[in-house]
C-alpha cells in the first residue's frame, strides 16, 4: 500500500494446518466458504450447507452452490488430506443430480431462514436468475452432471490422478482447490489456489469443455425427425426430452438443447405438450406457441388428464404411459 516501508527483506511465512490452528470442517472452514465462496476461485451462490435430503442414506454433502453458467456445484471439503475425498464427492454428485430447480429454491429459502433472513420462493428465483444471467436456469432440470469441487490443504496423488482422468475421459467438471492457513501476528490468513484445472490453462479448458458439451448435445439431432417423433406420441402418453432426443438420432446429452428447441421453434407444435421433463413433470417454462395449445403449465396437465394420463401427488406422470420410440434407420 502507498507509504509502506519497502526497505526491509521479505521473510518466509511457514504454513500451518487447520488442525494446528484448531479449525474444524463444519464449524469453521465450511462456514468461511459459505460466507465467502470466492475463496474457491469463482463467483458462486451458496444454496445450502450440510444437505442431508438424500433418499435412504445419512450422507451429508458439505456445500451445494450454483455457478454463473447455471450449473449445480457440489463442494466437498476436508480439513486435511483424504484419499477417499474424490469417491465421496462423486457419490454426492450422483445424489444431487436428481435435484430440480424447485428443490434448489426450497433449499435456498430454508438456508437463508436458518441465517435469519426470511425470503419468498419468488425472491429466491430472482436471486438465482441474477446469478445465471447468461444461462437458462430451467435447463438444470435436465442436467444430470453437476460440477464437483474438492477442497483441502493437500491432495494425495490418487485423488489428483482420478480428477484428471475424469476430466479428460468423461468430461466431468471436477476441480481441486487448495486452502492453506497461515498464522501472522496473531491473525489467521488463508491462501487459496486452484490446482486442477491448472490456472494457466483454466480459461482454455473451461471453454473447450463447454464447446465439447454443446457439440455433443447437438450431435445428430434431426429436427425434421424430432417433429415426427413428437407428433407420433399417442394421446394419454408422454415422452421426456431425453427420450425424444434419442429417438431423433441424438445422444441423451442432447436433452437440454432439445428442450430449448421445443420452446423456441415454431415448426414443432403437434403433440409438443406431451413432452415432459425426465421425472414426468410439466416444465415450468412451458410456453404456448398458438391458441390451439394449452396456455400454461396447469392447462398442459389438465389437457393430458383429459386424454387419460394420470399424475401422482408430486405431479409426476404415470411411468407406465411413457411412450417409447426409436428413430427410423
Amino acid at each position: 500500500m502507498p507509504g509502506a516501508d519497502l526497505s526491509g527483506t521479505p521473510q518466509a511465512v511457514t504454513p500451518a494446518s487447520f488442525t494446528e490452528v484448531g479449525a474444524l470442517e463444519v464449524q469453521h472452514i465450511e462456514r468461511w466458504i459459505a460466507a465467502r465462496p470466492e475463496l474457491l476461485g469463482e463467483r458462486l451462490l451458496v444454496i445450502t450447507t450440510q444437505f442431508a435430503g438424500f433418499d435412504r442414506t445419512r450422507d451429508r454433502s458439505d456445500v451445494l452452490a450454483l455457478d454463473e453458467a447455471g450449473k449445480l456445484v457440489v463442494v466437498e471439503l476436508k480439513r486435511e488430506s483424504d484419499s477417499r475425498q474424490d469417491l465421496q464427492a462423486l457419490r454426492y454428485a450422483a445424489y444431487s443430480a436428481t435435484l430440480r430447480v424447485d428443490d434448489l429454491v426450497e433449499l435456498y429459502v430454508a438456508h437463508r431462514l436458518r441465517h435469519g433472513e426470511e425470503i419468498t420462493e419468488a425472491e429466491a428465483r430472482d436471486t438465482f436468475a441474477e446469478q445465471v444471467a447468461d444461462a437458462n436456469l430451467e435447463d438444470l432440470d435436465d442436467d444430470e452432471k453437476p460440477r464437483v469441487v474438492l477442497v483441502a490443504t493437500e491432495f494425495p496423488i490418487g485423488v489428483t490422478a482420478t480428477c484428471l482422468w475424469l476430466r479428460e475421459n468423461y468430461e466431468l467438471d471436477i476441480s481441486c482447490v487448495q486452502l492453506v492457513p497461515y498464522m501472522l501476528d496473531g491473525r489467521l490468513l488463508i491462501s487459496s489456489s486452484v490446482l486442477i484445472p491448472l490456472p494457466e490453462a483454466s480459461a482454455y479448458t473451461v471453454q473447450r469443455d463447454r464447446k465439447r458439451q454443446r457439440a455433443k448435445s447437438r450431435q445428430r439431432i434431426d429436427w425434421d425427425v424430432v417433429r415426427e417423433v413428437v407428433a407420433s406420441i399417442p394421446p394419454g402418453h408422454w415422452m421426456s426430452y431425453q427420450d425424444v432426443a434419442v429417438a431423433a438420432g441424438g445422444t441423451p446429452g442432447a436433452a437440454m438443447a432439445l428442450g430449448t428447441g421445443l420452446r423456441t421453434r415454431e415448426d414443432i407444435v403437434d403433440g409438443v405438450f406431451r413432452v415432459l421433463n425426465r421425472k414426468g413433470k410439466v416444465s415450468s417454462r412451458w410456453q404456448a406457441k398458438n391458441d390451439d395449445l394449452p396456455q400454461d403449465p396447469g392447462a398442459v396437465r389438465a389437457r393430458l388428464e383429459q386424454e387419460g394420463l394420470t399424475f401422482d401427488v408430486q405431479g409426476r406422470a404415470d411411468p407406465a404411459r411413457r411412450w417409447s420410440q426409436q428413430a427410423d434407420d
